[in-house]
């Protein structure tokens, strides 16, 4: 356990601030963004709604990614913080507005889950005694309790275990801790029975605030031949699933397909993504690109086969990453990621991409879906 007695920043708050309590009535996790990030941070919250049953869990969340939290049973209330937390579009007016709000609420544990200097001092600056949060490379200097991250390429941790290792650091028993995403009722309603195995297939990904890594994607080619084995040999219902961004990329698959009468539903740019959990739920697989999707699909208890480029499946990995019924198919020439600690590092010849083929993702269906039959029924 790394418990410190306190640091330099609290002594000089000590006057103002209440001791810790050993059994936390009220708790504040903060991860602004993005979406796949905060399902990562559900199987902590999982853990701490196991480990602390009567607290209150609040977590603060970015107003383009809180609807994962709004679908997290483990969570009470949701602050929208807004844009503060994404670099360069907020003020630091926002960031005080969003201090004195937290003041407010007398949390007695804080979990950062961001690694910026900036997120960690928010709950110093609201007054919680006992601050909890991963420290790379320093920036953790405000928290009572840094647990170490690793800075190397070299020493990867999925991103679920080390928020994981934030409450084993304090502790609390983490058992066998679980991704997840409850659509509403209503959403599921939106789902209608099908007649046919489906399979969803997501060829975006890439797109946050802030951020634009397109080179996660896949070519979009070859998930055009994927679609047409899918649909030829299989004779499965292909759900393309995307938000608004991704229609340019579902109608370029669709192009030049012979597609049976109502095999093929486009859902790009279609749904909410409460609605997208849904019919991910009923699919018997997801095929698609290191996203938020992905990661949604493996929540709700669907089977992931996952592509992975720049990024490393031991970090983003459909998570837990020994569970049998995902695949991550990653060929990285150097067996390092391109992308890591939140930057893209120089890349001469990306190749991580096209390495990964058409007969890797074919192969994985076999594994995962050996048997498809066209008179299967999917309700």
């Amino acid at each position: 356990m790394l418990r410190l007695p306190f640091t330099l920043l609290d002594y000089i708050q000590r006057p103002f601030v209440r001791r810790a309590r050993s059994q936390p009535r009220s708790i504040v996790v903060i991860k602004p963004c993005c979406l796949g990030d905060l399902i990562m941070t559900t199987p902590l919250l999982d853990v701490l709604q196991h480990n602390y049953p009567q607290a209150s869990i609040t977590y603060v969340a970015g107003n383009w990614s809180k609807v994962i939290v709004e679908h997290t049973p483990a969570v009470s209330h949701v602050i929208d913080c807004g844009t503060v937390g994404i670099p360069g579009r907020y003020t630091m007016q926002e960031y005080f507005r969003l201090a004195r709000l937290l003041r407010r609420s007398s949390f007695d544990l804080a979990f950062v889950l961001d690694r910026s200097p900036l997120l960690t001092l928010l709950p110093w600056l609201a007054g919680v005694p006992r601050r909890v949060g991963p420290d790379s490379l320093e920036r953790g200097f405000s928290l009572t309790d840094r647990v170490p991250v690793s800075a190397s390429p070299l020493h990867l941790q999925h991103q679920a275990e080390i928020y994981l290792d934030l409450a084993r650091a304090i502790g609390l028993s983490v058992d066998s801790p679980h991704m997840q995403f409850v659509p509403t009722a209503a959403e599921k309603l939106q789902v209608q029975p099908d007649s046919h195995l489906r399979i969803a297939v997501f060829p975006g990904g890439g797109s946050n605030p802030g951020m634009q890594l397109t080179s996660k994607r896949w070519p979009v080619e070859r998930y055009r031949e994927i679609v047409r084995r899918l649909l030829l040999e299989r004779f499965v219902h292909v759900l393309l699933i995307g938000g608004p961004d991704d229609k340019v990329l579902t109608q370029t698959i669709l192009e030049g397909l012979t597609i049976p009468d109502g095999m093929v539903t486009d859902l790009a740019g279609k749904t909410s993504f409460g609605e997208m959990a849904a019919y991910l739920e009923v699919c018997a697989l997801f095929i698609g690109n290191d996203s938020s999707p992905m990661h949604l699909a493996a929540a709700v208890g669907t089977p992931v086969i996952a592509i992975f480029g720049p990024t490393s499946p031991q970090e983003y990995g459909p998570y837990p990453l020994d569970d049998p019924q995902h695949i991550a198919l990653w060929h990285h020439p150097n067996n390092q990621p391109c992308f890591f600690l939140g930057k893209m590092q120089p890349c001469a010849n990306c190749t991580c991409m096209q390495a990964v083929t058409v007969e890797d993702v074919w192969d994985a269906i076999e594994r995962l879906v050996p048997t498809l039959h066209n008179d299967e029924v999917v309700q």
